[in-house]
């Protein structure tokens, strides 16, 4: 794995590339191992520095800030420079004038250099925290949309058809903006995606799916439901049914959009370093794992690992917008 490998994957993550830059390394974490490798390599060191930050002590408040203003504001340097010459005796003053001279080029430098330690990765951890918040709001404002949907329908949310042109995950969308519980379509898009362009993203009618045929259909089963993934319901005694709201802290309702192409069914949003998550009480996480809360359900996957409707009551099953309830595990 080398530097420059490393280095992109990091950039990756941390969303400093543009878009061509991005779909590059894209397709080449699908194609080349060393990619993936570097990718999980990222995604380990990011994840425990995490973790020390919240083990270790804070930073004293605005320490970036106030370097940057000692760096850039001339007047607030005189004044600290005047204060620690008063402090010092008076050397013997320097042939040349007022030039500087290579220690003075070389403190500058160093000033220049920590200065740009402290503030670019506070940049960028700060951008990424601001688009991780931003679909944590879009996914509470949708979760109210989808309550007050089952309050006005017997305690349930929006059934997924097991057939016919609406057997979609993503047919929520459709279903909560037909009903006028879903007011901005931008709500379902998740800045830290692919699809966060608000521009090319609409919401079909209901009569527009019941209407539309073959690959056209296909694609606008796939793109309705924004960057979000829907649960797909359950089976019970071999009967399908779909979602009942019981006000649960640790059954998940909607999330990041899983990724066909990861382990687990990691998000594809947010760099892949891990998916935010609606549960039922309307509380939301950032999980860098797929198995939020005690571990035990995995909210891409039933019980029986397979992208399919839940295997019972508590067996929630976030999926793609495109994906249909099928049934592809025999049930006892």
């Amino acid at each position: 794995m080398t530097d420059r490998v490393r280095q992109q994957v990091l950039d990756y993550l941390l969303g400093t590339l543009d878009d061509s830059e991005m779909e590059d390394v894209r397709a080449r974490l699908r194609s080349d191992p060393a990619y993936r490798e570097a990718i999980e390599w990222a995604r380990g060191d990011m994840v425990r520095l995490q973790e020390i930050r919240r083990e270790t002590q804070s930073p004293p408040p605005r320490l970036a800030e106030r370097t940057c203003e000692l760096v850039f504001d001339p007047a607030r340097r005189l004044r600290y420079t005047l204060r620690q010459r008063s402090m010092t005796p008076t050397p013997a003053a320097p042939q040349g004038g007022g030039r500087m001279n290579w220690v003075d080029v070389g403190v500058a430098g160093v000033i220049f250099l920590i200065a740009g330690l402290l503030v670019l990765p506070a940049i960028n951890s700060a951008r990424f925290q601001a688009r991780v918040t931003t679909c944590q709001d879009n996914l509470r404002q949708v979760g109210q949309a989808l309550t007050e949907y089952s309050h006005k329908n017997h305690d349930l949310f929006p059934a997924v058809p097991v057939e016919g042109n609406l057997a979609a995950a993503g047919v929520y969308a459709p279903i909560l903006a037909d009903k006028g519980f879903l007011d901005s379509p931008e709500r379902l898009l998740c800045p830290d995606s692919q699809q966060a362009d608000p521009k090319g993203f609409r919401i079909p009618s209901l009569d527009e799916l019941r209407s539309t045929v073959g690959q056209e259909l296909s694609r606008i089963q796939q793109k309705m439901g924004g960057s979000y993934g829907y649960c797909l319901g359950y089976f019970d005694h071999g009967v399908y049914q779909n979602t009942r709201n019981l006000n649960r802290d640790y059954f998940a309702i909607m999330a990041d959009a899983p990724s066909s192409d990861r382990p687990e069914h990691q998000s594809d949003n947010h760099g892949g370093i891990g998916q935010n998550v609606l549960f039922e009480d309307l509380h939301i996480e950032f999980c860098s794992t797929t198995r939020p809360g005690n571990g035990m359900d995995d909210i891409y996957t039933n019980d029986h690992h397979e992208v399919a409707p839940g295997l019972h009551r508590d067996d929630a099953v976030i999926a793609a917008s495109g994906t249909g309830p099928v049934v592809l595990v025999s049930l006892p």
